[in-house]
């Protein structure tokens, strides 16, 4: 029985709307929010020292084979490494480690062994010394070492070609979770049908257990994501729509795969986003203390439009601990005065990434203001004149709170 909590309609400063969430139980929770609430709420802004415990400003290495353009949603940052899939195609991933130090190419770009072409899955094991990447549309996972050798024989091979999939590895099971964007038999489709949506899978292949892809299934399209963040314990994930490409078929929910009990659970999801009068994309994910939503808001007749689109994006953000809902449309960094529209949180951090010239400029923008306050303004200035437009790409990592 589906239950909910109503709260009265009121804002302050850092909760910005009432709104009707999903009752808690002591097993399971899903919480439910109205996106036209939320809508007609006025946003906050949220300091990044809210989110984050930890906070470093990493400047990557300067040597030519290190050079990489970076971009927030390929860092994926763990203890002693950093992995960057760089913004082009053309370019391999690179490893580095926390100080920003090259330590290797990982693969390269092309058709053959170790190689791979449109990267979208990335994991990094340093307890067992691998590095995993998974192609968009591909049968397999190629496997690394943390020195950049590829291991061939280590090849985790799935029984379908899968689309744009994300992994967990159990090594001491020698296991493999996937979950893979589900392609449903229709007229449209250009890409393989899916069987599943997710399983639990052997080394060598075989399927242990698995989830039918046939009651979540989309249009073969690769406008549509897989979403899967990491910074919980549990195999979290939400499928994403595009609704500039095609009419919203439902609401993208995010939900957790439960591996014991082989069944899916949904978490969170709004509500009121499909609508024939209106295109509203979603990212839904979570941290360890909340559930969030990226949320854009597309004039409605965007294709027919020559002059620049403009768009209204902000975040939700919901409690775990008491449902309490707060409508977020910039954070802030108290540190060095820069802001942002919507963060990456990925793998227990948050990835903020910068090329030179745009930290610079950014930086400049920060500087103009008359009122900042003084230790802003020394280390935004400090910072600014040790730049250089030659230098490699500069990340701003911050370990979220627990």
């Amino acid at each position: 029985m589906k239950k909910y909590l109503y709260f009265i309609f009121f804002v302050t400063l850092w909760s910005c709307s009432a709104d009707k969430v999903n009752v808690k139980s002591e097993d399971n929770s899903f919480y439910s929010v109205d996106l036209r609430i939320i809508e007609k709420t006025k946003g906050t802004v949220m300091s990044l020292g809210d989110l984050m415990e930890s906070y470093e400003i990493i400047r990557l290495d300067n040597r030519d084979e290190a050079l990489i353009k970076t971009y927030p949603y390929g860092v994926y940052v763990t203890d002693n490494y950093i992995l960057l899939r760089p913004a082009d195609v053309v370019s391999p991933v690179k490893l580095f480690t926390r100080k920003g130090r090259y330590v290797a190419d990982i693969g390269g770009v092309g058709q053959g062994p170790g190689e791979y072409l449109y990267l979208f899955s990335w994991l990094v094991d340093e307890k067992e010394n691998r590095i995993y990447l998974g192609p968009g549309r591909a049968d397999k996972v190629l496997v690394y070492d943390l020195k950049g050798n590829y291991l061939p024989d280590e090849v985790i091979r799935f029984e379908e070609i899968v689309h744009k999939s994300r992994i967990w590895v159990d090594y001491d099971k020698k296991n493999v979770v996937v979950v893979s964007l589900p392609f449903s038999d229709n007229v449209n489709s250009k890409f393989e049908i899916s069987n599943n949506l997710c399983w639990v899978q052997n080394f060598k292949g075989n399927i242990l257990q698995q989830i039918s892809a046939k009651n979540y299934g989309l249009s073969g399209d690769y406008s549509n994501e897989l979403i899967a963040f990491r910074n919980v314990n549990a195999v979290s994930f939400s499928i994403s729509e595009d609704p500039t490409m095609h009419m919203r078929t439902r609401p993208d929910t995010l939900y957790h795969y439960d591996v014991e009990r082989n069944i899916i659970t949904p978490c969170f999801t709004l509500d009121n986003v499909v609508a024939e009068n209106r295109k509203v994309g979603t990212i839904l994910y979570e941290t360890s203390k909340s559930y969030w939503a990226r949320v854009i808001l597309y004039p409605n007749d965007i294709s027919s439009s020559a002059s620049p689109v403009r768009m209204t994006t902000f975040n939700i953000c919901v409690s775990k601990k008491d449902g309490n809902v707060r409508r977020i449309n910039r954070f802030t960094d108290n540190l060095l005065g820069l802001s942002y529209s919507f963060l990456v949180m990925q793998n227990g951090y948050v990835c903020i990434s910068y090329e030179p010239l745009e930290l610079m400029e950014a930086l400049d923008k920060v500087l103009a203001q008359t009122d900042l306050k003084p230790d802003i303004r020394k280390r935004a200035t400090d910072l600014r004149n040790n730049l250089h437009e030659n230098d490699n790409d500069i990340l701003i990592i911050g370990k979220l709170k627990q």
